[in-house]
């Protein structure tokens, strides 16, 4: 499968060296950041935060790029639905029957549309930085069992692989004469159907073909496992760590001490 379903880009920066423990440490904190505030300016920030901190990780524009694309559908819909449906308090803007749209809700819209793109590029300072084996080497290292750090680090690794398959068998399909943009949207689901379903065995014939790869590499052999190359903290991951650590104890007390970021704005 091409290399271009990947999650995870090989580049030699801070960011990469960084031991996947500490990673997970700032994805972590920074994801409760954006879920502790409401403000807009402060979801902005952290959107901003994650942008830098991948272009410092010598991210290309066009991966980022990528990402908002496949974001775009999801956070229009959150724009559209949240001010309709969950209008606020406040005079209405505009009504229609029972719905109605009014300044907070729109407020509320925006919020919850930039806390869902800075989780999102927040998840991908791990995921595009990390490889998945030493994703699965920390895991470990934390305390979980090596099956279950096996298991999400092959979910984040044949996720992206699995939508290759769509994307390949689909390309295949319309070479071959395959029309999906015709006719009402019942008729284009349902011509998604031979994809899906190919898409599906493929799935499955590639997860039977692990198996067997994993079996024959010893999986589930009741001995010690070793590591060719072991990870370890450096001071380099302390200070960072230590460094996340104090900017999320501020972003806490800020929040709950002060008060601030409990509304949109």
């Amino acid at each position: 499968m091409s290399s271009r379903f990947d999650f995870f880009l090989a580049r030699d920066s801070w960011l990469h060296r960084l031991d996947p423990r500490v990673k997970l440490w700032l994805v972590g904190l920074a994801g409760l950041t954006g879920l502790i505030y409401k403000q807009i300016a402060v979801l902005a920030a952290l959107l901003v935060l994650a942008h830098l901190l991948l272009l410092s990780a010598q991210v290309p524009v066009a991966r980022m790029r990528w990402l908002w694309v496949r974001l775009g559908p999801l956070l229009g819909m959150i724009l559209v639905l949240q001010p309709l449906f969950a209008p606020g308090p406040g005079p209405a803007l505009i009504r229609l029957g029972f719905l109605r749209l009014t300044v907070s809700g729109l407020l509320d819209g925006v919020s919850f549309a930039l806390r869902a793109a800075a989780l999102a590029f927040v998840a991908a300072i791990l995921f595009l930085t990390t490889d998945p084996v030493r994703l699965v080497q920390g895991l470990v290292r934390l305390g979980l069992p090596y099956p279950w750090g096996l298991t999400v680090g092959l979910a984040i690794r044949y996720l992206p692989t699995t939508y290759g398959l769509f994307v390949t068998i689909s390309e295949a399909q319309q070479a071959r004469g395959w029309i999906v943009d015709q006719g009402g949207l019942g008729r284009r689901v349902r011509a998604y159907l031979p994809i899906l379903v190919a898409t599906v065995i493929a799935a499955l014939r590639l997860s039977n073909n692990l198996g067997l790869a994993l079996a024959a590499r010893g999986l589930g052999y009741p001995a010690r496992r070793t590591a060719l190359h072991d990870i370890r903290f450096t001071a380099s991951d302390w200070l960072v760590t230590a460094l996340v650590g104090l900017l999320f104890g501020a972003a806490v007390a800020v929040r709950y001490g002060l008060g601030f970021g409990a509304r949109p704005w």
